[in-house]
């Protein structure tokens, strides 16, 4: 455990830096949960891939990239969708439009996850969002699915 990390999210910047992989490993432990909690089977892939998981609804294999944010700025959660590390060899660099079918934004310190189809460089979770985020967590899913096209499947529908 790492003592610098007892206080999340009240920590600087350079303790959410020094433990970037942790926390976005918890992220996507947290993705996973909420799959756990639909009932929908997942699998994970290699750091280096285009995408984070592998789910199953119904016969359709969808990817998914988990992003995860730890600081709420101008009353939500700010994403700017890039692959890389700012601080790694290469940098970071846009992703590609068929890498993911699915987006899972984080707000870690909420335990909230909201999915969406959407293909953008930006995304925000509002303030406002975080309440049905929480109480709901497989209606944006849901919206993601119609946004793909299988309006008629439901993360109910799940299986191998």
């Amino acid at each position: 455990m790492s003592a610098s990390l007892l206080h999340y999210p009240d920590v600087s910047s350079g303790v959410l830096c020094e433990n970037a992989k942790t926390l976005g490993h918890a992220s996507e432990l947290l993705v996973d949960s909420v799959f756990a909690r639909l009932g929908i089977p997942v699998a994970s892939f290699a750091e280096h891939s285009p995408f984070d998981r592998m789910i199953w609804i119904g016969s359709n294999c969808l990817r998914v990239q988990v992003k995860g944010r730890h600081r709420m700025t101008d009353g939500g959660y700010h994403f700017d969708i890039k692959r890389g590390y700012q601080r790694g060899p290469n940098g970071t660099r846009e992703y590609d439009r068929g890498d993911f079918d699915v987006l899972a934004l984080v707000g870690l310190p909420h335990d909230i996850v909201k999915f969406t189809a959407s293909w953008s460089k930006s995304h925000v979770i509002r303030g406002h969002e975080i309440p049905g985020l929480r109480n709901r967590p497989g209606a944006s899913l849901q919206q993601a699915l119609d946004a793909l096209g299988l309006s008629g499947t439901t993360p109910a529908d799940c299986a191998i």
